[in-house]
């Protein structure tokens, strides 16, 4: 723990010396807020958070947002807590039109997916990326029953096609999550839940 105190009061000095590095991009266009969310630095954003210039939309060469790397961490949550306090838009996409929900499902953070989407405003589940994808697509290519049944329930299209003519029930299949897979945990949700019943027909 020492040594992220120290990291931090050399980050505080050196801002206090050169305040303009805090918005010196490097070669890939990443500004030291993108590393700091990368590397879970929640005391270092907090420190950039104190500059008058401070962005929590800023987005790096490839258009990816501070929230959209924090959210895609397995710990990110006090990270992505202390963004959307800051004003964090929750529906930007980056470069290859992909949101903060693409990269949610894909890592499979129920807790984050849900704190998204309960945020005011929520973040879309109708968001599609390029390749014509929403988060659902991710959601079912990693097996994740209960992330696909909170993004139906919060109003993502079921049955959409992607660039390729993929339904999310294709890459379920496809990555070998079908059926059989889903059914035991889908038993132990609630049956009169309309999100389950959704989920449940469209696997069966």
């Amino acid at each position: 723990m020492w040594l992220t105190g120290l990291a931090v009061s050399v980050a505080e000095t050196i801002l206090k010396t050169e305040p303009k590095l805090a918005v010196r991009e490097d070669d890939d266009g990443r500004l030291p807020i993108h590393w700091a969310a990368s590397s879970n630095c929640i005391d270092i954003i907090i420190l950039l958070a104190q500059i008058r210039s401070f962005d929590p939309d800023v987005q790096d060469g490839s258009g990816w947002t501070p929230l959209m790397i924090s959210a895609s961490l397995k710990d990110g949550e006090d990270l992505v807590n202390l963004l959307l306090q800051k004003g964090a838009d929750v529906n930007l996409k980056n470069h290859n039109g992909q949101g903060v929900l693409h990269f949610v499902a894909s890592k499979n953070n129920l807790d984050v997916a849900k704190k998204l989407l309960n945020h005011d405003p929520p973040a879309s589940t109708k968001i599609r990326d390029k390749r014509s994808q929403y988060a659902i697509h991710r959601a079912a290519a990693i097996g994740s029953v209960p992330m696909v049944t909170l993004l139906i329930k919060h109003g993502s299209p079921l049955n959409a096609t992607d660039a390729s003519g993929y339904t999310a029930l294709h890459h379920a299949v496809a990555e070998g999550h079908g059926a059989p897979n889903y059914r035991p945990r889908l038993h132990d949700m609630e049956a009169t839940d309309t999100s389950y019943q959704a989920t449940q027909q469209w696997l069966c």
